[in-house]
């Protein structure tokens, strides 16, 4: 019974280390280069916390939830100059999602401490490159940016009617050599089936990831295109999402976003815009 009961954990366990190497295999081919990442750690987490299963077994938050697979499409306006005005990515929806633990596309989540005022997780992301050189005229002989790998922990805290969401990241393959730090407050409400989220909250990113978005080198520089290497900056960002479960098994997201570009990025001359707008649709299909 003993040997049966940790067999099936340690197959569990098997099963979501090849999911983590098929997600990542998954997103570097089929994804597009665009600016605007998914939505935020924070934003994500109370997405998952709205449709996640919840149980008092002490194993199952770990290893007792559900798989879920779909679709999931985005559109976003891109910043560059001279790039098209909008980027549209289309990704397989694949995930393992626990009460504790997420394993999916979007990144991994798995709270290590919880209780009932707030939590702390070990989060893991992707960032894709931000840009593709041949996107445009003034991007091309750009050096080419690398896909970061990214670890870091993740923070909330139960507040009046909401969440306050926090989140660190650090670059851990050198794509960037750089930090990100977000902070934002977010309300979960419904109405009738709907479950919606309202928030927003500002995100540092270290001067490593603004010179990785849009710095330009020296040797880069040219008559239209001037060298560039930012500061840190501060970038400010409204969220909204909702979820509406067709049935107990399928649900559709709706997320959408908008940030504003400080003057670490708008002084870049890569860059025409002063915010990014995002919308984003899942189908998700539990099991």
């Amino acid at each position: 019974m003993v040997s049966y009961f940790w067999t099936r954990r340690l197959g569990c366990m098997m099963v979501l280390g090849g999911l983590v190497i098929s997600t990542t295999a998954i997103i570097m081919a089929l994804s597009s280069d665009a600016y605007a990442q998914s939505a935020t750690p924070g934003q994500k987490e109370i997405i998952r916390e709205q449709v996640n299963p919840q149980t008092e077994d002490a194993l199952k938050p770990w290893l007792g939830g559900d798989w879920q697979i779909g679709v999931l499409g985005r559109v976003s306006s891109n910043p560059y100059r001279g790039a098209d005005n909008t980027d549209l990515t289309g990704l397989p929806m694949l995930a393992y999602d626990a009460e504790r633990l997420h394993v999916g596309i979007d990144g991994i989540n798995a709270k290590v401490w919880e209780n009932k005022f707030g939590s702390v997780s070990l989060l893991g992301n992707l960032r894709m490159e931000p840009f593709d050189p041949d996107d445009s005229p003034y991007l091309k002989g750009l050096e080419d940016r690398d896909m970061a790998f990214e670890a870091g922990l993740g923070g909330s805290l139960r507040l009046w009617r909401g969440e306050v969401k926090a989140s660190y990241l650090t670059d851990v393959n050198d794509a960037y050599g750089g930090h990100e730090v977000d902070v934002g407050y977010y309300i979960p409400t419904n109405w009738d089936k709907f479950n919606f989220n309202i928030g927003g909250g500002v995100t540092w990113q270290s001067e490593e990831l603004v010179d990785y978005n849009v710095g330009v080198k020296r040797s880069e520089a040219r008559s239209d295109r001037g060298f560039y290497a930012p500061d840190a900056a501060f970038v400010p960002h409204l969220d909204f999402s909702v979820i509406y479960p067709v049935t107990e098994s399928f649900a559709v997201i709706g997320t959408s976003d908008v940030r504003f570009l400080p003057d670490e990025y708008t002084d870049s001359s890569i860059i025409e815009d002063d915010y990014v707008i995002s919308a984003g649709l899942v189908l998700v299909y539990t099991f």
